[in-house]
C-alpha cells in the first residue's frame, strides 16, 4: 500500500473555509428557526402582518402570519442541514476522506445551481458565488487533489535506469 500523499495547500484552505461556513450555517439556520418560532407565537398580533405589508413584501402579507413563521422555520432547517454538511466536508478535508471529496462535490454543485437560480431571478451579485463554486469544482477535480482523497490514481513512480554492466 502506498503512503498517503501530503495534503495540498488548497485542500487545507478549503477545509478551513468549509468549517467556518458550516459554523455560519449552523448559527444562521438556528437563528431562522428561532425567529420562525417567535413569529409563530406572535401570530395573533395584527402588528406583525401590518409590518410585513409595510416593509415591502405584499405577497407575504397575504399569508397568515403563522404560515410566514413556518416558511422561515423551513428555510432555517434547510440552511442548518447545509451547514452541517459543509462542516462535515471541512472536517473530512483535513483527513483526506474519500466521502468528504464526494460530499464536497455535491455541496459545490448545489451552490452552483443555487447561484444560477439566484442569477435567473435578478441577483447578479451571485455571479461571484457561481465563479467561486466553479473554481472549487475545478480544483477538486484536479488529479493531485483526487489522489489525496483516494479518488484518483497515484502518479506512477519514475522508472530508474540501472547502468549496463
Amino acid at each position: 500500500m502506498q503512503p498517503k500523499p501530503p495534503r495540498p495547500t488548497g485542500v487545507t484552505i478549503l477545509g478551513v473555509l468549509a468549517i467556518l461556513g458550516g459554523i455560519v450555517g449552523l448559527l444562521g439556520g438556528g437563528a431562522l428557526i428561532a425567529l420562525g418560532a417567535l413569529i409563530g407565537t406572535l401570530a395573533a398580533s395584527a402588528d406583525i402582518a401590518n409590518a410585513i405589508a409595510v416593509s415591502g413584501y405584499p405577497g407575504l402579507s397575504a399569508l397568515d402570519v403563522s404560515q410566514v413563521g413556518v416558511i422561515i422555520m423551513i428555510l432555517g432547517a434547510v440552511i442548518l442541514l447545509i451547514g452541517i454538511m459543509t462542516l462535515a466536508v471541512g472536517i473530512g478535508f483535513f483527513g483526506g476522506k474519500g466521502w468528504a471529496w464526494t460530499l464536497g462535490i455535491i455541496v459545490s454543485v448545489i451552490n452552483v445551481v443555487l447561484s444560477i437560480v439566484q442569477i435567473a431571478f435578478g441577483s447578479y451579485g451571485s455571479i461571484i458565488g457561481l465563479i467561486i463554486g466553479g473554481l472549487i469544482l475545478y480544483y477538486l477535480m484536479r488529479p493531485h487533489v483526487k489522489t489525496f482523497f483516494g479518488k484518483g490514481q497515484a502518479a506512477a513512480p519514475m522508472p530508474t535506469s540501472t547502468p549496463a554492466p
